[in-house]
């Protein structure tokens, strides 16, 4: 859900508030003094910094949804909100007021997100996505918040998204983290044996933000294969070190080819760990396989 609602509020920002996506960088990382001084273009960061349950929303009851040709009484879904500090950087002051007030007024214009930009399983729960910018009391919360990533504060705005969760039980695919990291204590004389694997895994989507189903992914010269759930969702093991090609095939339309140049930065080379890469892949955008 939380990569979801990323895609949401980079397509609202840059559709719904014309902003070029050459020239201005979105990114969802904590803006310490460290990420601001290695941006090299104009950027809003939107940084999540606490979940709460909207309890005021919260109801017991059940609804009817159609499932597998038939009809089943499900929980109404909760509902949480995630809470963003969003703000603009740039080297030259008036760009950085420009565009965060370019934001705010993209922003103040959709209490609820338009139906247009969620993606289909967000439909199908016909739970509206409300919004809200800042309150009187969090003007305090972003000045603490600047202070405990030890950045000079900026001027930033406080933004709430509501989203739901199905209390329903859901098939969930695998979960593929960036990096994850085992140590163990060695017995006395034992070697250290280094073992690492490459982990691809992500979601495809078409240009409308829409999950893509029964899409398989397949590396080039490889057997290895994987195919998307409903929810767009794939994983797929063995990759090659620093460049893998991969194939994907949907159910109808061409074939399409996607190159990736991973390097060294995801090569699970270290003793005891485990890499891995997640993407969020818009199948049109690639290019199509010669036939």
């Amino acid at each position: 859900m939380l990569l979801t609602v990323q895609n949401i509020l980079r397509r609202l920002l840059y559709e719904r508030g014309q902003i070029s996506e050459q020239e201005v960088a979105i990114i969802f990382e904590a803006p310490t003094s460290e990420r601001i001084a290695r941006l090299w273009q104009p950027t809003i960061s939107l940084f999540l910094y606490a979940i709460q349950e909207n309890v005021e929303l919260r109801q017991s009851s059940y609804q009817t949804v159609a499932a597998n040709g038939r009809a089943e009484r499900r929980p109404l879904p909760r509902r949480f909100d995630l809470h963003y500090m969003v703000s603009a950087i740039s080297s030259d002051i008036e760009d950085e007021q420009q565009l965060l007030w370019r934001v705010l007024t993209t922003l103040v214009r959709y209490p609820q997100v338009p139906e247009e930009l969620l993606p289909e399983e967000l439909r199908t729960l016909s739970v509206p996505l409300v919004t809200r910018l800042a309150q009187e009391n969090e003007g305090g919360q972003l000045i603490a918040l600047w202070n405990s990533l030890g950045s000079p504060p900026r001027p930033a705005l406080a933004y709430t998204i509501t989203v739901p969760v199905e209390l329903a039980p859901v098939g969930e695919a695998p979960l593929v983290l960036k990096r994850t990291v085992r140590y163990r204590r060695l017995a006395p004389g034992e070697e250290l044996v280094s073992e690492s694997a490459l982990l691809l895994g992500g979601v495809v989507r078409n240009q409308q933000g829409e999950a893509l189903a029964g899409v398989r992914i397949a590396l080039e010269g490889h057997p290895h294969e994987s195919v998307t759930d409903s929810a767009g969702r794939f994983v797929l093991g063995h990759l090659p070190p620093r460049r893998a090609v991969l194939r994907l095939m949907p159910p109808a339309g061409p074939a399409r080819r996607l190159t990736l140049d991973y390097g060294d930065d995801a090569a699970a080379d270290q003793p005891g760990t485990r890499g891995s890469l997640s993407y969020e892949i818009v199948l049109e955008a690639l290019p199509a396989l010669e036939t």
